[in-house]
């Protein structure tokens, strides 16, 4: 009786923890503004058509860099193949390369499936090959650009030359105690995942963190948001020659490695 009375006893320690765990990051993800808009079934390199969602054409995932300047981010120490990077995005395609670690391997590669379908997060699964990737930017267009809570946002569509999707986004921006953040909606089936990200200066790249006090990778889903046990850093560094520039980003799951991305930037 004693075993059954401390296995009861653990399961509703489990449960109780597991209960504050969700409260607390039901209330993280109320003090961060987040994209209200969800995916459907299907994403694809269509999604913002299908939707309604497309504004006018621009150029960069942003207008200025300089938007961001803080004590933490001189825009002036920016290389320019970075910079025009961000504000000139149209202008470069990409090679997109995923190394998965374990325990997540069997995981990816069952999930890629899945996100092949979807096409969204259609990253290379562990042993595929780098994928060839084109970028298509436009505004959000109204009224959803109202509703969202961010400012500016605008889409980043990342499809194969054949159309195929690959990375469909809404990238925009809020201020906090005097630093922007980088707020990126990505829709899912019936949900998004955002990430909230800090800019830094590295060397004459770019650092984007979570590891900032509002920073995180958040689940919207009908019935709310949460914040996940999540977090992923970017370094974008120039490159001597072709390619213009190399960008790697790093995603941990419960502080475990679950994969790193690596986008060779060229200029079209």
């Amino acid at each position: 009786m004693s075993r059954i009375r401390r296995l009861l006893a653990g399961v509703v320690l489990a449960a109780v923890a597991g209960i504050v765990a969700l409260i607390r990051a039901r209330r993280r993800a109320r003090e961060v503004p987040l994209s209200p808009i969800l995916g459907d079934s299907y994403i694809g390199g269509d999604w913002a058509d299908r939707r309604d969602l497309r504004g006018e054409s621009v150029a960069g995932e942003m207008d200025s860099l300089d938007a961001y300047e803080s004590e933490s981010f001189d825009p002036d120490r920016v290389h320019p193949d970075v910079r025009a990077l961000y504000e000139q995005t149209s202008e470069f395609e990409m090679r997109v390369d995923a190394t998965w670690y374990r325990p997540f391997r069997l995981g990816a590669r069952v999930a890629s499936r899945l996100t092949s379908r979807v096409e969204q997060l259609n990253l290379p699964g562990p042993g595929d090959a780098a994928k060839r990737v084109e970028s298509d930017l436009a505004t959000l267009a109204e009224p959803a650009a109202s509703r969202d809570p961010r400012e500016a946002p605008r889409l980043w569509i990342r499809t194969e030359p054949d159309g195929t999707g690959v990375f469909t986004a809404i990238y925009a921006s809020y201020e906090r105690e005097d630093d922007r953040r980088v707020d990126i909606a990505v829709p899912l089936p019936s949900a998004n995942l955002s990430t909230v990200l800090a800019v830094h200066n590295d060397d004459a790249g770019i650092e984007l963190t979570t590891d900032c006090p509002d920073g995180g990778l958040y689940l919207t889903t009908p019935v709310g948001a949460i914040s996940l046990p999540a977090d992923q850093r970017f370094r974008v560094q120039p490159a001597p020659g072709e390619p213009a520039a190399v960008a790697r980003q790093y995603i941990r799951l419960c502080g475990v490695p679950l994969v790193t991305i690596r986008y060779d930037v060229f200029r079209r």
